[in-house]
């Protein structure tokens, strides 16, 4: 029997949005982000339209700092609306394309052109930044909460890591997930070898 078509397409957009979610939540805070642009020409046809004023300013999945990076844009790049988180008190933040990217931009890195009245209001469902250590050199990474515990292995340095638990709140040793000799693995730093970022301020499981 044949689906009618509405419950396909319906199928279809839900199968992507939560290909897109599982894309956002794999994150890597080491990763390089791409740099697009859109046709200017093509842009300037448009009613209105954005162009970013500063140099290398997030593409965010959601309308909040605290949200994960899409891309970098450099300062000129010409943005097409696709709407707006139409809060009171003035527009804070922008839903934007380019370059076939999606994503947040706030609103005081942008300057506006052309007529963007009756841009549609979006909801935002970006994904939280999770919270990582930064490791500067070396380190090695326990199984166990005390240096005395078997080395899983040592990770490098100038790097971030995904963090899983605390082993207390103030954090003396850190759980974080890490790929060594191409296997993901787990396992404890010692706090004082890095240095915690959690600007989304997610809640942090505490273990041991």
């Amino acid at each position: 029997m044949r689906m009618p078509r509405p419950f396909l397409l319906t199928l279809l957009i839900a199968l992507c949005l939560a290909l897109a979610s599982a894309a956002l939540a794999q994150y890597d805070p080491n990763a390089e982000l791409p740099r697009p642009v859109n046709d200017i020409d093509e842009v300037k046809a448009l009613p209105g339209y954005l162009i970013v004023n500063t140099d290398n300013l997030f593409l965010r999945s959601g309308d909040s700092a605290r949200n994960t990076p899409v891309a970098i844009l450099d300062g000129g790049t010409y943005l097409i609306v696709l709407g707006s988180n139409g809060r009171e008190g003035g527009l804070a933040w922008w839903y934007v394309e380019v370059g076939g990217y999606e994503g947040w931009v706030k609103d005081e890195f942008v300057i506006v052109r052309g007529d963007l009245r009756g841009t549609p209001i979006v909801d935002s469902d970006g994904t939280l930044l999770s919270p990582a250590l930064y490791v500067g050199y070396a380190a090695p990474l326990y199984d166990e909460l005390t240096r005395e515990g078997a080395v899983v292995c040592d990770i490098t340095g100038d790097r971030f890591y995904l963090v899983l638990a605390l082993n207390q709140s103030d954090a003396t040793w850190i759980k974080v997930r890490a790929t060594c000799a191409g296997r993901a693995v787990e396992g404890w730093v010692w706090a004082e070898r890095g240095l915690l970022r959690n600007p989304a301020g997610v809640e942090i499981p505490v273990e041991g």
